[in-house]
Order: C-alpha cells, then structure tokens, then sequence
C-alpha cells in the first residue's frame, strides 16, 4: 500500500478590516501574546502598501518571536507592505530553521559573494527541503548568467 501523501494545510488569513488588524497586531505585542500574529500578518498583507502602519511591528515579531514558524509569515507581510531595506532579512534568513523562510532567502537575498555561498551550501545538503534546494540551484543558475539584481529583488532562471 502506497502512503498518501500529506499537504499542508492553508496558512490562516485573518480576514478582518485593516484598522481591526492593525488594532489587534499592537495588542498582540503589548501582550507578549507569540501565537498567532502569522494570521494578522496574512491579513494584513492583503492591504499591501495601506497596511504601513504595521511594518515596524512586523518587523519586531519577526526579530523578537519565539515562534520560528511564524518568521515566513511575517517576512511574507512585510515585503507586500513595505519591501524597503529587506535584503538583509532575506539575507539572514537563509540560515533560518524554517524551511519556508530559508526558501524566501533564497528567491530574494541580494547577489552578494556570502549570499551565493550559502545558496551552494543549501543546494547541495542532501538534508535540505527539495523545494529549498531547488530554488537554491535556480537562483544560482540565474545569477551565473544574470547581471547583479537590485538588492532584493528575485533573480528567475537565465
């Protein structure tokens, strides 16, 4: 018998009205309350460049959470938002626990000589999510064929 296969499932998307998501963001911080500001983040990515007013906060629950799962959801909310001097985020987060936020790192850290050699490291530890390796082995491919990109923006395939 062969074994189903297990998908994750969908992030929770907080679909409440910004000021309520704004609202509920600040009392989470106040609170020191770590589970389930991923779910505001989501929802305020939805707002995109509205939802401003949330960056700082975001950017602090990324730095400060002890819930590591999180990080790509707030990392995914802050470049919808405000994508403005991330390139170290992305850069850091190629070290990341979490699968997800290394795969981020390694679609959007800047061209930098470290930044490659992490992505060669990653692609090829035999350990490392396939889909992690995979976008560590494209973006190397594109960047030996591409011109530097602007600091964290994607470079796909050459």
């Amino acid at each position: 018998m062969i074994p189903e296969v297990q998908t994750a499932p969908e992030p929770i998307v907080d679909p409440r009205p910004l000021p309520e998501l704004l609202d509920a963001l600040e009392q989470h911080w106040v609170d020191q309350a770590w589970s389930g500001p991923a779910a505001l983040a989501r929802g305020l990515a939805r707002y995109g460049s509205e939802a401003a007013g949330a960056a700082s906060l975001l950017r602090r629950f990324w730095l400060y959470t002890p819930h590591s799962h999180e990080r790509p959801a707030y990392l995914e909310a802050l470049a919808a938002i405000n994508p403005v001097g991330l390139a170290e985020v992305y850069t850091e987060s190629l070290w990341d626990c979490e699968a997800q936020a290394r795969l981020l790192g390694a679609e959007y850290a800047p061209d930098r000589p470290h930044v490659r050699d992490r992505l060669a490291y990653l692609r090829d530890d035999p350990l490392e999510a396939p889909e992690v390796r995979e976008a560590a082995a494209a973006r190397l491919a594109g960047l030996s064929s591409a011109t530097s990109p602007a600091e964290g923006k994607p470079v796909r395939g050459g």
